[in-house]
């Protein structure tokens, strides 16, 4: 009888534990899928395919660089940037992002396409038509990478 109820809590702490690992396992994998809104498009380092990372790059080239910036890594060291988005508009992500890229050795694209920040004010003005803009590349660039944020 002591035997069983030991072999019965084994069992059950083992599966707690696989559980346990399961769970991590997905938030992890989380933490490395794309991240889309309807304003922008966050790139943790999620391996994305040759072939769709052209067709971004062509897509880019249609808009302002200020609208997205995109840290191209090679074994964890950034080998180039796309786009010209300021710090300040990428925010702590830019120095997350870069310190996993160092940490990881990470061999792919990281950073930020779209600006969640703005507000369109409803009147024509510089601000509305950047935030027009933003929102038109970020349309433009999501069904190619939406495919990475599941």
């Amino acid at each position: 009888m002591k035997l069983r109820l030991i072999f019965a809590l084994s069992l059950f702490v083992a599966a707690l534990l696989s559980c346990e690992g399961i769970r991590r396992q997905s938030a992890a994998a989380s933490r490395d899928r794309i991240k889309i809104d309807e304003h922008s498009v966050l790139i943790p380092g999620t391996a994305i395919s040759g072939e769709d990372r052209e067709a971004v790059t062509k897509i880019f080239r249609k808009y302002d660089s200020s609208l997205y910036r995109i840290a191209v890594y090679k074994n964890g060291s950034v080998e180039k940037q796309l786009g010209k988005m300021s710090e300040m508009e990428i925010g702590p992500i830019a120095a997350e992002y870069s310190s996993n890229a160092k940490a990881s050795g990470l061999t792919n694209w990281t950073m930020k396409i779209g600006n969640p920040t703005h507000v369109p004010t409803g009147r024509p003005t510089h601000g509305a038509t950047i935030a027009q803009a933003s929102d038109a590349l970020v349309k433009e660039v999501t069904p190619i990478l939406e495919k990475y944020s599941k």
